[in-house]
């Protein structure tokens, strides 16, 4: 399999940014990102790292998904939306320390995350460590697509799987996306709940990128027993958990099957790859 047929490289800026690639030919760079510079976290473009990405969120009229007390975008032409209004957001900031003064207008409240409420339309949509956390991924992402006018985008910053406290978990498969998605799912399952809580690791990224992947986390029983009461407990409430794991060539390979058999309304999605010392990576949805 040719990664580079799901990442976005950027050969010019590849090639340029490391002074061992400067007299390598396009298909020799190809050859080494796909043997070694996606496992090594090389830039893949100038768009790969955060800063980057930021400063191509453009639009006279951008939406913001959960933004709580540190928001992607600020300005007149963005709005926001979030589970609580602006005074939760504020308390919840102040109860884990956090600057509440930090915390935007929030325009739309959606208190189980539901977008089908927002009638506006945007030129672009973003989010940040946001994806993860929907329980009905297929339907979030029509949710997204109806806040978009056409030809707008949804730009996402999302957790690497892989160096990050989920790399202990397996990645999400398409197959558990459509069970989700036929069951309409409104909140997280109970497994979902026991693996965010029982069957996490450390979420130190270097130690990750250093142990390249390989450690194993014991199940503790104590655990997994609070796990399930907490869900029991919760009697069909909203646990904020994450549902899905990526890496970005496993993201990648997911969304191109769902856009090509027209399960999102969506007409190509640009990955980049992942970045070294980062648990995160970066991809644009466009409509």
């Amino acid at each position: 399999m040719s990664i580079c047929k799901f990442i976005n490289l950027d050969l010019n800026f590849y090639r340029e940014n490391y002074t061992d690639l400067r007299a390598f030919s396009d298909a020799r760079l190809v050859s080494h990102y796909e043997r070694n510079g996606y496992r090594e976290g090389r830039l893949t473009s100038a768009i790969a790292d955060r800063q980057g990405f930021l400063g191509i969120i453009t639009g006279n009229n951008i939406l913001e998904i959960g933004p709580f007390y540190n928001p992607l975008i600020r300005g007149r032409h963005v709005k926001y939306v979030d589970v609580l209004a602006t005074a939760g957001l504020r308390e919840k900031a102040k109860s884990i320390g956090k600057n509440p003064d930090h915390i935007p207008h929030i325009d739309y409240v959606v208190p189980a995350g539901n977008l089908s409420v927002i009638h506006d339309r945007f030129d672009a949509v973003c989010s940040s460590h946001n994806i993860e956390h929907q329980p009905d991924l297929i339907g979030h992402l029509k949710d997204v697509a109806r806040c978009l006018s056409p030809g707008g985008k949804y730009y996402l910053i999302i957790p690497n799987a892989a160096y990050c406290y989920d790399a202990s978990l397996p990645l999400t498969k398409i197959s558990e996306i459509f069970n989700a998605a036929y069951e309409r799912r409104t909140v997280h399952t109970i497994g979902s709940v026991i693996e965010h809580w029982a069957m996490t690791t450390h979420n130190k990224t270097l130690r990750h990128w250093q142990s390249k992947g390989q450690g194993f986390t014991p199940l503790d029983p104590d655990k997994v027993m609070a796990a399930i009461r907490e869900y029991e407990q919760a009697d069909g409430g909203y646990i904020d958990v994450h549902a899905w794991q990526f890496t970005p060539l496993s993201f990648s390979n997911i969304m191109n099957c769902l856009i090509a058999m027209g399960a999102v309304p969506f007409r190509s999605v640009t990955v980049n790859g992942p970045v070294y010392g980062r648990n995160e990576f970066t991809a644009i949805l466009a409509a």
